[in-house]
């Protein structure tokens, strides 16, 4: 394929993918190597946000910093490759594609912009939408976990959490256990379109009537009524790019 001209989102993943099949690296270690935000890349592969490519000025950091893996990925007609497949061989080379019954599924998520969610504190919080009903791939339990049904892993997709999370890193949270006062949190919304809407952020308090949350980039904070609230689960874990 030839990465020259104008560019479409399509071809932008299936060139960060190509890369992550030829370098063994994440999007996100890719990004940072190239002196990019890890958003720039995560923001596009696996699961790609409406509206975004990559700029060429981009594509030319990525050709700097990576030569080979660049040339082939520009000399060879490869199709567009299941984000999944890269993710479980690539991103994760340690972790096979496993049963549903034999691995934690894995999440892609996209950021939610204010206009787009049509709730109040979308304002102040970074709001992610991610499909449970399509994991883009399944993992081994990390830490001695042994019941894969308890526990979900879902990539972070942007930056509202840094430097505690970053963007292209993975989250490791609890279906089961409840969420304690000043411990990490997913929160699932409520949302009248059937948006699966999240927001991640810091349990800071909580009553018959609403949370509070903070977000640690902006220190913004925010209070979501109950009504509003599917669940909340405790954020265990951070899965680290080499495990």
């Amino acid at each position: 394929m030839s990465f020259v001209g104008e560019w479409d989102q399509d071809r932008a993943r299936s060139l960060i993918g190509c890369l992550i099949k030829e370098t063994g690296f994440s999007a996100s270690q890719i990004a940072r190597r190239s002196g990019l935000a890890p958003s720039t890349l995560t923001r596009i592969y696996p699961n790609p946000t409406v509206g975004y490519s990559l700029s060429q000025q981009t594509v030319a950091k990525l050709r700097a910093t990576f030569p080979d893996a660049f040339s082939i990925c520009e000399t060879d007609e490869l199709p567009l490759r299941s984000p999944a497949s890269d993710i479980t061989l690539k991103d994760d080379p340690a972790l096979p594609v496993l049963p549903k019954q034999n691995g934690i599924p894995v999440y892609a998520a996209n950021v939610h912009f204010p206009e787009e969610s049509g709730l109040a504190f979308s304002e102040q919080l970074e709001l992610w939408e991610a499909d449970l009903s399509r994991p883009v791939a399944y993992m081994v339990a990390p830490f001695g976990l042994g019941d894969t049904d308890r526990y979900l892993v879902m990539y972070i997709p942007g930056e509202a959490m840094e430097p505690r999370f970053r963007a292209g890193e993975r989250v490791l949270f609890d279906r089961i256990k409840p969420a304690s006062i000043n411990t990490d949190v997913l929160v699932q919304l409520r949302d009248e379109s059937g948006r699966s809407l999240w927001i991640a952020g810091r349990l800071l308090a909580r009553d018959r009537n609403l949370i509070e949350l903070r977000q640690y980039r902006e220190q913004a904070t925010a209070s979501i009524p109950h009504g509003q609230i599917k669940q909340v689960f405790p954020i265990i874990g951070m899965i680290d790019d080499n495990l």
